[in-house]
């Protein structure tokens, strides 16, 4: 079997249809998944999202996460003095997030957990694509710097200039994208494969856990389970 390669967007506490998906790719320890982020909140089992990674990995699966927004809310709320961050996240879903874990407090979470987000990088790359969270700040030298780090988190705009990029294309999640617009963006520079899975079927277009086939750009799509 050639060696595969696949791109997952937000999963947000999703973890059955997680695991699902990643059942129904019949992943082989050749093949490689690219994850843009956004593991946690909002859905009933952030805890059992991480899980799953992280077991996977150890299990040999080369499975290559990213660092989302919603992990450096968390994150944030855990370094901060103030409450304002604490009260931010737990508004954007961290409550759910807690729920999973059993704890009151975020700095309640299992170290390993936390050192796990602690330590995903903020965008990956390949000769053909850079997998970001949310994408990248085209009006700087540099969209890889540091300066462009709110960017890679947090842009909406869609934009890429792919000369500034060695001529690659941008995969991300964040913003929320119907199927329909999934598949249109496919043949842009910027391939947005965020289809809101954790909003469930009760919103039109959204509800489902998308995997992008990089090199056939075919799109496996799972609902909703959780």
């Amino acid at each position: 079997m050639s060696k595969r390669s696949f791109a997952i967007g937000d999963i947000h506490g999703c973890a059955r249809t997680l695991r699902q998906l990643l059942k129904v790719l019949g992943l082989a320890k050749t093949d490689t998944v690219y994850l843009l982020g956004d593991y946690i909140d909002r859905g009933p089992d952030s805890r059992g999202v991480i899980e799953t990674i992280l077991r996977m990995q150890e299990e040999g699966f080369d499975l290559r996460p990213i660092y989302g927004n919603h992990e450096e809310m968390l994150l944030l709320a855990i370094e901060s003095t103030g409450v304002f961050e604490l009260i931010e996240w737990l508004e954007q879903g961290g409550a759910a997030t807690l729920k999973s874990y059993g704890v009151s407090q975020p700095q309640d979470i299992p170290r390993a957990h936390l050192d796990f987000m602690e330590s995903l990088p903020l965008f990956r790359m390949t000769d053909s694509f850079v997998f970001v969270h949310a994408g990248l700040d085209f009006t700087i030298d540099d969209p890889f710097s540091a300066v462009g780090r709110n960017a890679m988190l947090w842009d909406r705009s869609g934009k890429v200039v792919p000369a500034k990029i060695g001529g690659r294309k941008v995969v991300s999640g964040h913003c929320t994208q119907t199927l329909d617009d999934i598949k249109k963006s496919l043949k842009n520079d910027h391939l947005r494969i965020d289809n809101g899975c954790v909003y469930g079927a009760e919103s039109p277009g959204l509800g489902n856990l998308v995997a992008l086939h990089l090199e056939t750009g075919a799109l496996i799509v799972q609902e909703k389970i959780d």
